[in-house]
């Protein structure tokens, strides 16, 4: 016996057995084992920096050259782990879209279908937001904010570029004239 590293061990009954470095009972690991672990680990690093919909982690995961096959098993494993919900995704980015951006209904829905999310969980996700929130509300506080940087410019002017601004943040035409009309 030549010990831990020199190559030789003595077996139970005096024979001497040949180490490998592998445990006796476990298989190689294959070209797919190790292809799938790359990409699980893959997407846990996406995730983990910041939550993500079905479709970005799967553009991501094919962007990095995984085959389709191994991309399924990875979506189903991490969907199944809780790491992959595009509801909750969607609540979250529309959420955080609104308190942070002040975007309206037609921008956030936007975004979100361009993010895979279905036109159901799109709906519902909005539908929850501003029930919470009322849209005006954050029409409002956008406009009263963008009104402290037009004050140099004539009144129909600061109107036109108001209204383009609130354009342009995703509210409706509806919200538009009614927050112009409460800034004459």
């Amino acid at each position: 016996m030549t010990g831990r590293h020199g190559g030789t061990e003595r077996s139970f009954g005096g024979r001497e057995k040949q180490e490998t470095g592998k445990k006796e009972g476990h298989h190689p690991e294959t070209d797919h084992d190790k292809l799938l672990k790359r990409a699980r680990n893959t997407a846990y690093r996406y995730l983990t920096i910041r939550p993500r919909s079905r479709k970005e982690l799967a553009g991501k995961l094919l962007d990095k050259g995984f085959p389709a096959s191994i991309i399924d098993a990875v979506l189903e494993h991490v969907t199944r782990l809780g790491y992959l919900d595009d509801a909750a995704f969607a609540a979250q980015w529309a959420a955080s879209r609104v308190r942070g951006r002040g975007f309206g209904r037609r921008r956030i829905e936007q975004e979100l279908r361009l993010k895979g999310i279905s036109n159901a969980t799109i709906k519902e996700t909005l539908l929850t937001l501003f029930n919470e929130a009322p849209e005006v509300e954050t029409a409002r506080k956008e406009a009263d904010k963008k009104l402290k940087t037009l004050t140099r410019f004539e009144p129909e002017v600061r109107r036109r570029r108001l209204a383009g601004f609130l354009e342009r943040k995703g509210f409706s035409s509806e919200i538009i004239r009614t927050i112009l009309r409460s800034n004459r």
